[in-house]
């Protein structure tokens, strides 16, 4: 039995109809540009619940022959980490009365279909960034939950994360670099299971309104297994604590000290193939003014015919992704 509290109203449809009845053309406004659901390769995990990495702990230590001197064996170590995977699911339902008569009815289920693929494309991409187990035990760590502290040797987190000066409070955003491929960044979802988001028609069945009572209705039920595995800590970098109270009003000194901090982090990535920079809107803005000063070489704008022009930073693409915010909290030592 399903118990429908957040059903389409007639008011909901007359909104959508153009004078001769059809279905008018959704202007979606809420939309995001989340680039990152666009670069992620999703493999597939080996086990139900997400995937296993072992990663490399310590290298073997080597030892110099001398004649008639025994060689010491020895050996490296593995530490597992074990990434989980949320189950994510949503539903759309029309009442068969608001489908009756009208010269599209799959128009309407169709435009609801966009709305409900854009949320939890939406969801997805800010679990990516921002998602914490502790918080919820239903998701999964995204990027800034695990890069999240200032204090570590290479080949840890923490080295891969750099303070780009004194952070406001909850006034401060990052710029995160990925290089996405197997072996480095992946996202994942359970073994014996499929890739990305699954669309099921449900068709036409009893629901119910919150008083229990019965009336008939069509359902779209969306869903999708996801998480996200960092098979290699040092394929991500993140340069955080970047006021974006200040960006507006940085001398040239304070801007060229932001970019070399950048420089930093970029150059901590581990043989970096394909690698991308995200960034928040704020940011993204002040790294195309800063395309005109006169002390820049780092920052460059490819234009290429029939597409929107693209921002460098080094040669690394920066893509803008509105679900990353300008309040962050201050990333400390531990």
């Amino acid at each position: 039995m399903a118990t429908i509290g957040l059903a389409h109203t007639m008011s909901d449809l007359r909104k959508m109809l153009n004078p001769d009845g059809s279905i008018d053309r959704v202007m979606e406004v809420l939309n995001e540009s989340n680039p990152i659901m666009e670069d992620v390769m999703w493999v597939e995990g080996d086990l139900p619940i997400g995937n296993k990495t072992t990663i490399r702990a310590s290298l073997p230590t080597p030892s110099i022959r001398r004649i008639n001197r025994g060689t010491p064996a020895t050996k490296g170590t593995v530490k597992q980490i074990i990434d989980v995977c949320m189950n994510l699911e949503d539903r759309s339902c029309v009442d068969v009365e608001l489908l009756t008569g009208k010269p599209n009815p799959e128009a309407y289920r169709a435009a609801e279909d966009a709305a409900h693929v854009e949320g939890m494309g939406q969801y997805v991409a800010r679990q990516l960034l921002y998602g914490d187990l502790d918080a919820d035990p239903d998701t999964f760590n995204g990027f800034f939950t695990r890069y999240n502290t200032l204090t570590g040797d290479k080949g840890t987190p923490g080295y891969q994360c750099i303070s780009c000066g004194t952070a406001g409070t909850n006034t401060n955003t990052s710029i995160l670099f990925v290089d996405w491929g197997d072996r480095r960044v992946t996202g994942i979802y359970p073994k014996n299971t499929t890739a990305g988001l699954k669309t099921q028609d449900l068709g036409e069945g009893d629901v119910y309104d919150k008083d229990g009572h019965a009336y008939r209705a069509v359902q779209t039920l969306y869903s999708m297994k996801c998480g996200l595995a960092v098979h290699n800590v040092r394929s991500v970098v993140r340069a955080c604590n970047i006021d974006v109270t200040k960006l507006g009003s940085m001398t040239d000194s304070a801007q060229k000290a932001l970019i070399d901090k950048f420089i930093f982090a970029k150059n901590r990535l581990w043989m970096p193939k394909s690698p991308v920079a995200y960034v928040s809107e704020d940011l993204y803005s002040f790294l195309e003014t800063y395309l005109t000063n006169k002390n820049n070489v780092h920052v460059t704008r490819e234009d290429i015919m029939g597409e929107p022009p693209k921002l460098r930073f080094a040669g690394i693409v920066v893509k803008k992704m509105d679900c990353m915010v300008n309040t962050e909290a201050a990333v400390t030592e531990d």
